[in-house]
């Protein structure tokens, strides 16, 4: 995910694909995650999460390393042909990864107990971001080295795929419950009933499946709107990645173990408040002031984890016990779906204003504002949602007063664990 600037980079800059034809291919992993709803049913009684995961892993991985293959004799030119082969390609590696992650997700509920999944999950993610620090610092080396040629795409994507490799090796040397175990459903109907009953979950998806769709709105143009309108390079791009992946090491450690003792509604609700106010920049940014991305991206950073780890412990804790993988299933298909949509929208929209009517920076800047104001909005709905197995407070704003109190006394129990200089 943090590597999402290089295909960015490689289908706008290298290629020169279409803006709406751009927005339809990064739609396709979400419309993916919407379609294996339809298609788990299927796999009742015949897979396991564990052997779902690893298998649709695996095939993943053979497409990525078709695509790096392929990429030197790719026209640069672009064209239909280009078009074809990455839409070929991205419907096959979505597909793939949707039915990995959705087995994925069902397989840690079994080995991961809810009371540390924030601790936990945290650690694990500060852990991944320095290995990911270390995959930014090899993309602004090789686009140095390697700068106006294919051969940096093919050198990362490279690198990638075979770091892939080596961490699905690990993946099966995991040992959990019900190893075995094959896929329960009730089926799509009776899954459904059973999301509509479980108190919070159908006002928690809609706040997923709005909030989605106005990052897919967004998301996917913001390194094109640096590369073409702030004239920043993918190395560049790189560093504000790595500034924000920095923070974030921080951030995943603090804010899981805040969201152990805090809940995890309060914790995403303050950590959206405040990246989401810091998003507003975004609607400001010219070549003049581009500096500003560098605090953005590291203040970004760490508020963001909050959201995110946050939202996905939620979910963990909101689906029901006895359905947990459609029900699952059904969330990401909801969501999924207005992530896929929204960026289709949008590469319309920037096609017809930007480049037919030529309206210049401010439609970007339009469609930033927008997409903050919106998604800030969309916090009203957290309004009605109790988290299972948590105190209730008596409104939001007493929630959130309390988490500032365990975050204070977070902070001050993680400085005191610093190592001291002798």
């Amino acid at each position: 995910m943090p590597g999402a600037f290089v295909l960015s980079a490689l289908l706008t800059q290298w290629f020169g694909l279409e803006k709406a034809v751009y927005g339809f291919l990064v739609s396709l992993p979400f419309l993916a995650n919407a379609a294996q709803t339809l298609a788990l049913p299927l796999l009742t009684g015949r897979a396991s999460p564990k052997r779902l995961t690893l298998v649709m892993a695996w095939i993943n991985l053979l497409f990525w390393f078709g695509l790096v293959a392929s990429l030197p004799f790719l026209p640069q030119t672009g064209g239909t042909l280009v078009a074809v082969i990455f839409t070929v390609f991205f419907t096959l590696v979505s597909l793939s990864g949707a039915f990995s992650s959705v087995g994925w997700i069902a397989w840690i509920c079994d080995w991961i107990p809810g009371r540390l999944r924030g601790g936990y999950l945290g650690r694990r993610n500060s852990v991944i971001a320095v290995g990911t620090l270390i995959f930014l610092g090899f993309v602004m080396l090789v686009f140095k080295l390697l700068p106006n040629s294919i051969w940096p795409f093919v050198l990362i994507l490279g690198f990638a795929a075979t770091s892939r490799f080596f961490g699905l090796l690990t993946l099966h040397t995991i040992h959990a419950p019900r190893p075995t175990a094959a896929i329960e459903s009730p089926g799509f109907g009776a899954a459904i009933r059973e999301c509509l009953q479980s108190p919070g979950l159908p006002v928690f998806i809609l706040f997923s499946a709005w909030t989605n769709f106005w990052m897919g709105f967004s998301s996917p143009f913001g390194p094109v709107f640096c590369f073409e309108e702030l004239g920043l390079g993918p190395d560049v791009f790189a560093l504000l990645t790595a500034l924000s992946t920095v923070s974030a090491v921080a951030g995943w450690i603090f804010w899981g173990r805040v969201a152990d003792r805090a809940g995890n509604i309060p914790v995403l609700v303050f950590g959206m408040l405040v990246w989401e106010s810091s998003n507003v920049m975004w609607a400001v940014l010219t070549p003049g002031n581009s500096w500003l991305l560098y605090p953005m991206f590291l203040w970004g950073g760490f508020f963001s984890v909050a959201f995110f780890l946050s939202s996905f412990n939620l979910l963990l804790n909101l689906v029901p016990k006895k359905s947990s993988m459609a029900a699952i299933s059904i969330y990401l298909g909801i969501t999924s779906t207005a992530m896929g949509v929204a960026p289709i929208l949008a590469g319309a929209l920037l096609e017809e204003f930007l480049v037919q009517r030529g309206l210049g920076i401010a439609v970007y800047h339009f469609g930033f504002f927008l997409k903050a104001a919106a998604t800030l909005l969309g916090m009203l709905l957290l309004y009605t949602i109790r988290e299972p197995n948590r105190n209730r407070h008596t409104s939001l704003p007493a929630a959130l007063r309390s988490l500032l109190r365990i975050m204070a006394s977070q902070a001050a129990e993680l400085l005191k664990k610093r190592p001291r200089s002798r």
